[in-house]
């Protein structure tokens, strides 16, 4: 008979195994949550060393250990997991206090930091997890609060035909990845995995459409303006120019400021110039010396190696001119002590020093008999005639034992040591460098505001079309002066302004009128114009 509410209704037997199927994997995600964050979760736990020891114990709780600095602690982390309609105001700006000094939000004004401590979430991955896969659908954008990931794309392989995993970079604290596949609604167009403990804070893909967008939007089009005002650029294809926009630095210089050189600046990075305007400095060392009223200048550059001719050139990489030394010797009339000797190729040249160290050696020979030495020379030309796997019979002479340091010895400075600062060229808008152009005892500084698009050197290097990047650097080689060249517009110019005062002392002096006239009457703009020491 039938209940008061009417008959049960019964459960279909394959929906009920699909409820217990559901429930099960969600019981096992909830597991698998909490194991990956026991991590940070076991973070106020006190571990306490010398468990027997009450005493011990009690004087390690008293003291105090000393903790590890984190950025975020447990309980803002826990504020962070929490859903985003559920907090009040008073923790959305105790969250907005936090992350506002993080280095991966320092990038945003502070009503686009408001708006993401109210959406952002916290998220923990251990070593080895991949954090967003390459081709999956995208659903959030990541901000790396501590810890390092690997960015790694599959790329067909046209040797092992087939695809293979290929690294192409290392994100560090404070970068930000997944806003490429978010912004232009595509899937994902590499590979994040994490290298150890790694924290994170997601935002979420409708929260970006929100909060972030149009922020990410102008700096991917401020970089896109900055490749089109280049014509390098242009072969360029669609896929490439995402790619640079995604690598790509905007970099801003006040005047005096050191762009490259003197340890400063980005390392491995090409500069383009987008605007203002720029100088390249160099130091000179000069050795000046004063003779009969006059001076004399030399240039100092202990790194510069000695210039090898054309022909130190071909003997020492071509083995050029040896058969030439040979017809000459042969053809000279020998002497006795040269038939004595072994011949001149086989015995290796060695250096002054050599000679000098070897001095008692060379007595030891002396002493010994003719007849000896010409029974060894014998001995030893049959045996470089015979085919044997000896090379050489072990000698019973003693020789002393001869080392040479390959340590440069450090030259000391002449006391009379001037250094000048000369400009080498100017920059304008337009231009590049950073290829990897000679930059020792250079700097390059802002003489104007200027603005620069940084890229990476290896990227530009996968896309040198028609070997682009490296005819920039070689022209620059060219067109830059070196060092002599600098020191002898120095030296000329030096020469012009001595003469100059010459003349002017000469017509002054040939002149009955008196001149009162001194270097401080010349205004300030022209002094410092003519380079005047006053």
């Amino acid at each position: 008979m039938a209940g008061r509410g009417g008959a049960k209704k019964e459960l279909d037997p394959e929906e009920q195994m699909k409820r217990k199927f559901r429930a099960k994997c969600l019981f096992r995600a909830l597991g698998r949550l909490v194991m990956a964050n026991t991590y940070w979760l076991a973070e106020a736990v006190d571990h306490y060393e010398g468990v027997e020891d009450v005493k011990r114990r009690v004087e390690q709780a008293v003291r105090g250990k000393a903790k590890k600095k984190q950025l975020l602690n447990i309980n803002d982390k826990a504020l962070l997991n929490k859903h985003a309609e559920e907090r009040t105001d008073q923790e959305k700006k105790y969250i907005y206090r936090i992350i506002g000094g993080l280095k991966c939000f320092k990038r945003y004004p502070n009503h686009v930091k408001k708006k993401l401590a109210a959406v952002t979430y916290f998220k923990y991955y251990s070593p080895g997890r991949t954090i967003v896969r390459q081709h999956h659908e995208a659903h959030a954008l990541y901000f790396i609060v501590t810890g390092d990931v690997v960015v790694s794309q599959m790329i067909f392989d046209e040797l092992l035909q087939k695809y293979v995993s290929v690294d192409i970079g290392v994100m560090h604290q404070g970068d930000m990845f997944g806003e490429v596949s978010l912004l232009h609604n595509i899937p994902r167009t590499a590979t994040v995995t994490t290298t150890g403990h790694c924290e994170l804070l997601a935002l979420m893909k409708e929260d970006f459409k929100n909060v972030l967008q149009a922020s990410v939007q102008k700096q991917w089009d401020e970089v896109r303006d900055a490749m089109s005002a280049f014509t390098y650029f242009d072969a360029l294809d669609e896929v490439a120019r995402r790619e640079g926009c995604i690598v790509a630095k905007m970099k801003s210089y006040e005047p005096n400021e050191t762009l490259l050189g003197d340890g400063v600046g980005v390392a491995n990075f090409v500069y383009f110039i987008l605007s203002g305007r720029c100088q390249m400095i160099e130091t000179v060392q000069v050795v000046v010396t004063t003779h009969l009223g006059k001076s004399y200048y030399a240039l100092y550059d202990p790194y510069v190696p000695k210039e090898e001719s054309e022909q130190d050139f071909d003997q020492k990489y071509f083995g050029a001119y040896k058969n030439l030394n040979k017809e000459s010797k042969e053809s000279r009339p020998s002497t006795a002590s040269e038939q004595e000797g072994p011949a001149p190729d086989e015995v290796p040249r060695t250096s002054s020093i050599l000679k000098q160290k070897k001095s008692t050696s060379v007595q030891a020979d002396q002493a010994e008999p003719a007849e000896k030495r010409a029974s060894d020379n014998s001995e030893s030309s049959n045996m470089f005639s015979m085919k044997s796997q000896v090379l050489f019979q072990p000698s019973e002479q003693t020789r002393p034992s001869v080392r040479l340091s390959v340590i440069p010895e450090v030259q000391e400075k002449p006391a009379n040591l001037r250094t000048y600062f000369m400009q080498v060229c100017q920059l304008n808008p337009g231009s590049s460098f950073g290829f990897g152009e000679n930059m020792r005892d250079r700097r390059i500084v802002a003489l104007t505001p200027v603005d620069c698009m940084l890229l990476p050197k290896i990227w530009l290097l996968q896309r040198n079309t028609a070997n682009i990047w490296t005819r920039i650097q070689h022209y620059l080689e060219k067109k830059i002066p070196t060092k002599k060249q600098l020191f002898k517009d120095f030296v000329a110019h030096r020469r012009w302004q001595e003469f100059r005062e010459q003349m002017v002392t000469d017509v002054i002096s040939r002149s009955n009128t008196v001149n009162w006239t001194s270097v401080h009457d010349v205004p300030y703009s022209i002094r410092m114009e003519e380079m005047l020491d006053i």
